[in-house]
């Protein structure tokens, strides 16, 4: 985290322990430009990292740090993710947080956390939650507890919803394996 973009140059994994052992592997992706989803400034490279996860959090910096527009960042992002490979992307659950908005007046905040969900509605990315995490990860911390839960019930229903999808995948093709037995008793 410094005040200039660009300051995640390589792919970073990590883990998020919580109290009772749960953990969920992150990976933060550095950011993406346009024409990434092409391979434009590595972002195949970037994106490909991606392809595993069973949720996305979208991190956008919302002062505009160097006179960038957060919501234009935002479009570009999601833009280079739908266009990514077969475009399934989009399909997982999403969160949506807006970082250093305690540099922001409260009315540019509230404009800002509006147009971030707005887009997100807009583009058709599978919004988990009511609204969008506002947070100050590099200085108060602010609303990183409430995200980090968010995260975690996010996870845990994209894999209960994995697995309902794998248990009712695998049934017919172990019926149609036993069609044309008889068995004796």
């Amino acid at each position: 985290i410094a005040p200039y973009p660009f300051t995640t140059l390589h792919p970073l994994v990590g883990v998020i322990d919580y109290r009772d052992g749960f953990r969920v592997r992150a990976a933060d992706v550095p950011g993406l430009v346009q024409g990434a989803a092409e391979g434009r400034g590595r972002g195949s490279e970037f994106l490909r990292h991606l392809e595993r996860t069973k949720a996305l959090l979208y991190i956008v910096d919302a002062a505009g740090v160097d006179g960038r527009d957060p919501i234009d960042d935002f479009r570009v992002l999601v833009e280079e993710i739908m266009n990514y490979g077969d475009g399934d992307m989009l399909d997982r659950p999403a969160l949506v947080a807006a970082n250093k908005l305690d540099l922001l007046a409260a009315a540019d905040a509230d404009r800002i956390s509006r147009a971030l969900r707005e887009v997100a509605e807009e583009v058709g990315i599978r919004f988990d939650g009511s609204h969008v995490h506002r947070i100050s990860a590099g200085v108060t911390g602010e609303g990183l507890g409430a995200l980090s839960r968010e995260i975690r019930r996010v996870v845990e229903e994209s894999e209960a919803e994995r697995q309902k999808q794998l248990i009712k995948d695998s049934r017919p093709a172990v019926l149609s394996n036993l069609r044309g037995f008889s068995f004796k008793a």
